[in-house]
């Protein structure tokens, strides 16, 4: 009876060295596709918010036209990422501090959103009427979309 519980104990012992160090590797493996598959969808996430914040921002410039039946303008700035908004027709025109999600009337994008071109009949500015018809539709190009704004109207649409 004695050699078998000595057997027994053997038997029991657990995983050899071998055998941890070959799950740690696979472990290792899955963390590092993990984490390549996570950047890339951050990144995806981040501009379609971005998408998302200037689509809702046009709407809402739109809508702040109509309601304060006065002009209201949305000013791109390419070269440094960033859209500014203004109230009054272009003689008189002041900037719009309290607009939401803005310092100082000005929205900024993260680092890794570029807007390429901002062009509304040869000019930056998506400008609203007072019944908030658009003086000149155009499009964006923010990454690799499109946003386009008809004229009158000012729908926009997105183009991939």
């Amino acid at each position: 009876m004695a050699i078998n519980k000595k057997h027994a104990k053997s038997a029991l012992k657990g995983f050899s060295l071998v055998e941890l160090i070959i799950i740690i590797v696979i472990i290792g493996i899955f963390a590092a596709l993990a984490s390549s598959r996570t950047d890339i969808g951050i990144e995806k996430i981040t501009h379609r918010i971005a998408i998302d914040q200037i689509t809702s921002d046009i709407d809402l410039v739109r809508s702040m036209a109509f309601a304060r039946s006065d002009t209201m303008t949305i000013s791109f700035s390419p070269d440094f990422n960033n859209y500014t908004v203004y109230v009054g027709p272009d003689d008189s025109r002041q900037l719009l501090t309290a607009f939401p999600n803005s310092q100082s009337g000005t929205i900024s994008l993260d680092n890794n959103i570029n807007i390429s071109l901002a062009n509304f009949d040869g000019i930056s500015e998506l400008q609203f009427l007072p019944m908030g018809d658009v003086k000149s539709g155009g499009i964006i190009d923010i990454n690799s979309n499109r946003i386009t704004i008809e004229n009158i109207t000012g729908k926009w649409t997105l183009e991939k």
